[in-house]
């Protein structure tokens, strides 16, 4: 039942939008539009692909000093610096250190529209066209619906999906990110909205790994610390996403900010988009700091080489 609510919700959500017949002749944003997803945001989700500008002024600009640690500087939020001098942004008065209870916090912060930032660029002889999502937190659960027990989190979350096109701008197949790796599907395998060209994606809750298919998906090992993969053998427990389809959004609903090389400013941003990211399980693991919150769309490599990135990523 649910799913078939969701169809009739998307087919009249997406009427009257264009076909990729005579996508040989659109513009870069006309293709843009013609392809844009439409993510199925899981029940249990606090967040939906939002407008950075919020985050932006909800943030601290941050400088790491020779000792390690950050200090806040005064700065413009629409005048991010473009050059790498150990920069982060650190949104105030909540912490990804707390938790399930920092949900929250992110998310009576969040504002702003609903927005996905779109890219086309000309890669040997294809046309690629990639929809970056930012979400202000990511809090991953072992469990679901979440709980404190086992988790990983951090601030700034950024997610994408690449379609690539060949000369005729017909597509040829997509791919998905899904925390430091991905999938990809032919696109006649890619599940799209009723009637339309318009990719479906799952957003998995929390995570926000991008999936072709609702329900629970394995989540690769290499994107963990030691101290946790020993965690899950220990316990023979294996860390999954999870989508139970909850709201839609796409065409209609959520705007195409276009995005370019080096515009607009923020995209040159070189630092990261939150504090430090921490993963958390019972003794004697505790709170362990993993790594920095993701940097911007541009220090990706799924945006410097889109083609040779997702050719490494396996078929869904």
């Amino acid at each position: 039942m649910r799913l078939a609510c969701l169809v009739a919700v998307v087919a009249t959500l997406l009427a009257g939008f264009a076909s990729p017949a005579d996508a040989k002749r659109l513009s870069p944003r006309k293709l843009l539009d013609l392809y844009q997803p439409v993510t199925v945001l899981d029940a249990q989700e606090a967040f939906a692909p939002s407008d950075i500008e919020g985050f932006i002024a909800n943030s601290d600009l941050q400088r790491r000093g020779e000792d390690g640690t950050f200090t806040t500087v005064e700065s413009p939020a629409s005048r991010l610096p473009v050059e790498d001098d150990g920069w982060r942004l650190d949104f105030r008065g909540c912490t990804p250190a707390t938790g399930l209870p920092a949900v929250g916090c992110y998310a009576a912060a969040s504002s702003g529209p609903s927005t996905v930032y779109g890219r086309f660029a000309k890669r040997a002889g294809a046309n690629v066209l990639q929809y970056w999502f930012f979400y202000d937190d990511d809090f991953w659960s072992l469990q679901y619906p979440p709980t404190n027990l086992v988790w990983q989190a951090h601030e700034g979350d950024w997610e994408e999906i690449t379609i690539v096109l060949d000369e005729q701008q017909q597509p040829v197949e997509a791919a998905y990110s899904q925390h430091c790796t991905g999938e990809r599907r032919p696109w006649a395998a890619v599940p799209k909205a009723p009637g339309t060209s318009n990719p479906l994606v799952f957003v998995a809750t929390g995570s926000h790994a991008n999936l072709f298919s609702p329900g629970t998906h394995a989540i690769s090992l290499s994107c963990y610390p030691p101290e946790a993969v020993a965690f899950f053998q220990q316990f023979g427990v294996a860390p999954l996403d999870v989508n139970v389809p909850g709201r839609t959004l796409g065409p209609g609903s959520t705007t195409i900010e276009r995005i370019r090389e080096h515009h607009p400013r923020w995209v040159r941003f070189p630092g990261t988009w939150g504090e430090t990211q921490f993963v958390s399980a019972p003794p004697p693991i505790g709170l362990v700091p993993f790594g920095t919150s993701p940097a911007g769309p541009a220090f990706h490599a799924a945006w410097i080489d889109p083609l040779g990135t997702i050719a490494g990523w396996p078929t869904a």
